[in-house]
């Protein structure tokens, strides 16, 4: 009899034991399941898709030159060193040599970067002030009002796309006077110079996802004893600054701004990093991004 009893006893043991297993299976089963999706969102979190929402990282760089014009030139035929005007109200005639305004400039980087539809030009530049856009040869071009006493006009062509021609001699400079001869001008022809041009105004959609800094530079050689430097930075507290000095006369490049405004500076250092004298080499100037 006792036999009888034991058997279903110790059936009914092992049955409990394998429910017991069977349950604690499916619970680490279960567990698996709930844990796979957390690692999942992980692996999405370092996916490339999530880096593509991050701002784009800025980034100067050096350029190319654009081809030349051999003989390119531009000058004031109205105007020479030393003139003293009675009228302050100025204008100027440029005449351009070997080189045509008023056409667009036919290379790939006129479609890459802020290009002007009225085509090739002169830079006409006051004082240091942003420069003015003379799109006529020959003909009068209003510069404004003057204040009495000296002042320095420099004139230099330009590519459609505002890049500076940088042939030998295609400068030219007047300092003179209005109303009456006395004081300093603001440029020595005699001594190393960079003259700002761009980048210059407000940069919109297409036009400001590259950036065009350019430069124009007299009686100095980039190189081991000078140096080019341009440094940006966003118009608010604690921004990032970045910085490209260069020791080739060519154009360089910005990619990355976001939308704001930005305080550009131009300076020509010497040999031991240290800013050149003259008021034309330390030059900053404020421009508008508008990425959306």
């Amino acid at each position: 009899m006792r036999k009888n009893v034991i058997f279903p006893m110790f059936g009914v043991f092992i049955l409990t034991a394998l429910l017991t297993l069977g349950c604690s299976q499916g619970k680490e089963d279960t567990a698996q399941e709930t844990a796979a999706p957390e690692q999942t969102a992980a692996e999405q979190a370092e996916s490339p898709g999530s880096i593509e929402t991050a701002e784009p990282s800025v980034e100067i760089e050096v350029g190319e030159r654009s081809p030349a014009f051999p003989g390119a030139k531009a000058r004031f035929s109205s105007l020479k060193d030393g003139d003293v005007l009675q009228d302050s109200n100025v204008s100027v005639v440029v005449d351009v040599e070997n080189y045509e305004l008023g056409i667009q400039t036919d290379t790939p980087r006129a479609q890459e970067i802020a290009n002007s539809e009225k085509g090739q030009h002169a830079h006409i530049i006051l004082d240091n002030d942003p420069y003015f856009a003379d799109y006529e040869s020959g003909a009068p071009f209003d510069i404004g009002i003057l204040d009495e006493g000296p002042h320095t006009l420099v004139v230099f062509p330009s590519r459609s796309y505002h890049e500076s021609v940088k042939a030998e001699g295609s400068i030219d400079i007047a300092n003179f006077y209005v109303g009456k001869e006395e004081g300093e001008f603001m440029l020595d022809e005699s001594k190393p110079t960079i003259i700002y041009s761009r980048p210059k105004g407000k940069y919109e959609g297409k036009d400001a996802t590259k950036i065009m800094l350019d430069f124009y530079l007299i009686n100095a050689e980039l190189g081991d004893d000078y140096k080019a430097k341009y440094t940006i930075r966003k118009n608010e507290a604690g921004a990032e600054e970045y910085s490209l000095t260069m020791g080739e006369w060519s154009p360089a490049f910005v990619t990355g701004l976001t939308s704001g405004e930005y305080i550009v500076t131009l300076q020509l250092l010497d040999s031991e990093g240290n800013l050149v004298e003259g008021p034309f080499n330390n030059t900053e100037r404020t421009i508008n991004v508008v990425t959306e």
